[in-house]
């Protein structure tokens, strides 16, 4: 069985996913305990008909040296496909001079929100940059995520081509932002997805990433989207299916008819993420690496109407807070949204304490 990039098997029915984006429909306006409780007969059968197709796999992500930009554009970004463009920053600055100690002794004292997000109790804490190097270098577990390196330091959009990355973009473009990953060997980020588009430039060490595309989102089923992100949800207390160490045993079962993609990012290499490609992210090695992601709603909406179009209508924040917290520090973002569920619980505990009085 042969499938070429893009192709991936069709064992989930048009009616099926329709069916499914009825249920996120209501589930974003109205939660998931208010209409469709129960699910049961939707996923028996899913169980039913997606074996019926064989097994899924998880495919090589194509590498492409020297990948004009028409094509590009008209094959891997028009159809939403993802790509490597093999050693394309190899001769940026960023990928030249750039360690962990470069950043340290530059920008060791800035304070930065660190927020957890692989825990099942999501934790944060306010803490410097040459913290988290200092802890990273003598192998512990601290992962920055989203560094708005080019907000605090715009002299460091010297270190790229910016001109490279805008002409890849995908006009009308509202705004773009840089966003810089550092990371100490085996950290991982666990499945989510986004509505930006992402270039990602690996700078030091090796990355791994597996993705899915959005067609089996009925499959991970989400929780109704806060802001502008999804994210895999826990069904055991594990945590999210983890496709680096992949456990096919329910609830987790139906993964296995999954198709995917792989790839390990060396220095100089450049990732084509398109929007809603769910993808989990693992550090084979410390690792620094840059996210250049950009808003363009257009595009995304032609990537996928329904999520989009529910992502506008996200009021925690709203989108237009979520995506000014995106571009200035998105590590703002998901604190906010942990003190939410912090007063949330705080809230309930009263409630709780005063009907025992």
């Amino acid at each position: 069985m042969t499938r070429e990039e893009g192709d991936f098997l069709k064992n989930i029915s048009f009616g099926q996913r329709l069916q499914y984006g009825t249920y996120q429909w209501f589930d974003h306006f109205f939660g998931r305990k208010t209409f469709f409780k129960n699910r049961t007969s939707f996923y028996n059968k899913l169980h039913e008909t997606m074996p019926k197709h064989g097994l899924g796999r998880i495919m090589p992500i194509e590498r492409r040296k020297d990948l004009s930009l028409k094509e590009f554009k008209e094959h891997y970004v028009k159809k939403g496909i993802p790509v490597v463009l093999d050693g394309a920053a190899k001769d940026w600055p960023c990928v030249k001079k750039w360690s962990m100690q470069y950043f340290k002794d530059l920008h060791g004292t800035d304070e930065i929100v660190l927020v957890d997000q692989n825990t099942s109790d999501v934790k944060y804490e306010h803490i410097t940059l040459g913290e988290v190097i200092d802890n990273i270098r003598s192998g512990g577990s601290k992962y920055y995520r989203f560094y708005p390196l080019l907000k605090r330091h715009p002299e460091h959009l010297e270190d790229f081509d910016y001109q490279w990355l805008k002409e890849r973009n995908t006009p009308p473009v509202w705004f773009d932002a840089f966003q810089v990953f550092i990371g100490g060997q085996g950290t991982y980020s666990a499945l989510h997805c986004a509505n930006p588009p992402n270039l990602f430039v690996q700078v030091c060490g090796q990355k791994d990433w597996v993705l899915y595309s959005q067609y089996y989102t009925p499959i991970i089923d989400p929780d109704p989207v806060e802001n502008i992100y999804r994210r895999a949800p826990g069904k055991i207390a594990s945590g999210p299916f983890n496709p680096f160490e992949p456990n096919y045993n329910s609830p987790y079962d139906l993964y296995k008819y999954m198709d995917g993609y792989s790839v390990s990012l060396m220095p100089g290499d450049i990732l084509w993420n398109p929007p809603f490609y769910w993808h989990a992210v693992k550090n084979a090695t410390d690792s620094i690496g840059v996210g250049y992601r950009w808003y363009s709603p257009l595009y995304s909406f032609m990537q996928s109407p329904l999520y989009m179009s529910l992502d506008c209508c996200a009021n925690n924040p709203p989108i237009w807070k979520a995506h000014k917290l995106y571009k200035d520090d998105i590590n703002e973002l998901h604190l906010a949204e942990i003190q939410k569920l912090e007063e949330a619980k705080r809230k309930k505990a009263e409630l709780i304490a005063s009907s025992r009085k």
